[in-house]
């Protein structure tokens, strides 16, 4: 899961009493015409399976309180934009194509996409920070500067990460001590709703002393929860912190380096 269910949770109604109520969005009658469409019933449907409202959903999905019901009962938008609608299906743990309206063209072959009509592409904020791969770097990420954004296509994007692009963030690596895996200067996309290293991998985290590049497991049977942090280079030390004494920032899913 890509979406902690546990704080949507949180997000239900309760009444004076402590009693859960359901969200008053949801009971609103449908103002449309005819009832709703194919695409809009397999939504509602999907919410319902999950046990989601909307506006739990439009919360994950990082938009107003109001987005899905907007979307179902006034048909605004008319149709979900390709990000958001595999970011929802990514929620709701379902095929993406149910909330494609029938009629909207499936994506282009590859010959289509060399006839100059490029596809959406998806905003990535590049942040004007380094990540330590070796041992001297000192960031805050409060510090961090957007000072820019890198231009996806959303269809490469989705090969990479089902998250939404505003939980993405891409930055250079400063270091060797993930050598030969990621290299000094290379940049790398950090998925910022990917925190708990369950499965491990490589992680941005800022470890008290700076951002670092590591690849984090969780250490098992441990009381506190303790964290291993290893490099891929032997010349470094690795490391072990409690899970409570670092903040893991997101993880590494993609790279790309100058030849």
């Amino acid at each position: 899961m890509l979406f902690d269910l546990e704080q949507a949770e949180k997000l239900k109604w309760y009444d004076d009493e402590g009693t859960q109520m359901r969200d008053k969005q949801d009971t609103m009658p449908d103002s449309g015409k005819g009832g709703l469409d194919p695409v809009r019933e397999a939504v509602q449907q999907a919410l319902a399976s999950r046990g989601l409202s909307m506006k739990q959903a439009s919360r994950a999905l990082g938009r107003n309180d109001a987005y899905l019901h907007q979307f179902l009962y006034r048909r605004s938008p008319r149709r979900l934009p390709e990000e958001l609608r595999h970011a929802l299906a990514a929620l709701l743990e379902c095929d993406q194509a149910l909330f494609l309206e029938q009629g909207v063209p499936k994506p282009r072959s590859p010959s289509a996409l060399l006839s100059g009509h490029p596809d959406p592409r998806a905003q990535i904020a590049f942040v004007d920070i380094t990540a330590s791969a070796g041992g001297g770097a000192m960031n805050e990420p409060g510090a961090a500067d957007l000072t820019q954004n890198l231009a996806i296509p959303t269809a490469m994007l989705r090969k990479i990460t089902t998250s939404p692009s505003s939980e993405l963030r891409i930055i250079t690596i400063s270091g060797d001590s993930m050598a030969p895996v990621l290299e000094h200067g290379d940049i790398v996309m950090v998925d910022c709703a990917q925190t708990r290293p369950s499965p491990p991998g490589i992680f941005i985290v800022d470890d008290g002393i700076g951002l670092v590049a590591k690849r984090v497991d969780l250490i098992p049977n441990t009381t506190p929860q303790m964290l291993r942090l290893t490099s891929e280079n032997n010349l470094y030390t690795n490391y072990q912190r409690r899970i409570d004494e670092v903040q893991i920032i997101g993880r590494v899913v993609w790279f790309a380096r100058s030849l």
